[in-house]
């Protein structure tokens, strides 16, 4: 490629009036709103962050105004990856369905920006029925009443034979999703992820497992893909 073919795939720029601007950008807004319903009506049952929803509905017409603002221009799109390099994202999206509908936002915000604008209206609506269906369907919608459960045990006093029984009483279903030790063996971290009893509160389970010799500390959390997140 001889210098001014360079330059010409450099400079090169699209033209964009304002009215097409402002109908890509309300078009983001709006599909951005309606993930951002779906999303909260996936999880009705379940408490839902409002930051997350927030992030969603505002995530489509940013993406959009990004789009449109590097157009065709590799200049401008170099640009924007060195002026992004230097944020640092320190919140980790540990849920899956989180994550579907933040790529769902962005997928949406780039084709308002390129101007696909029936696309990104199919799309969403092809993703919000699959949303609809998978609700449907046994054990694919996230639930209130999943919690997990960590303890934090010395390991020559306690261990998941003593908690057991305390378990069975408090406990409908359980599985044990992690184990690690900790202080050079001295401590054991056991998390399991649980539904509790109709009639259990969550008072009377930890102040048994408190109660149990050798655990230190016993921590519930109502979202378990958040739990890895606690000190």
């Amino acid at each position: 490629m001889n210098p001014f073919e360079m330059e010409q795939v450099f400079s090169q720029t699209a033209t964009i009036t304002t009215e097409d601007a402002l109908q890509g950008l309300i078009l983001a807004l709006a599909l951005g709103l309606a993930i951002a319903a779906l999303h909260r009506f996936s999880k009705i049952e379940a408490a839902a962050a409002p930051g997350m929803l927030s992030a969603i509905a505002l995530l489509p017409p940013i993406t959009s105004l990004v789009m449109m603002v590097i157009g065709n221009s590799l200049a401008r799109a170099f640009s924007l990856v060195g002026a992004l390099a230097i944020i640092r994202f320190r919140t980790r999206l540990r849920s899956p369905w989180d994550i579907t509908f933040i790529f769902l936002a962005l997928a949406v915000g780039v084709g308002c920006g390129v101007g696909a604008h029936a696309v990104s209206i199919l799309g969403t609506g092809v993703v919000g029925l699959a949303v609809l269906l998978l609700g449907a369907l046994p054990g694919t919608r996230p639930v209130a009443d999943v919690y997990a459960l960590r303890c934090e045990v010395s390991a020559h006093q306690c261990g998941p034979a003593e908690l057991e029984p305390i378990l069975a009483n408090f406990v409908a279903e359980k599985s044990l999703s992690e184990a690690k030790t900790g202080r050079f063996g001295e401590a054991l971290s056991l998390t399991w992820r649980i539904n509790l009893k109709p009639d259990v509160t969550i008072e009377s389970l930890l102040g048994e497992l408190s109660a149990v010799e050798g655990v230190e500390r016993a921590t519930l959390v109502a979202n378990p893909d958040q739990l890895g997140e606690e000190a």
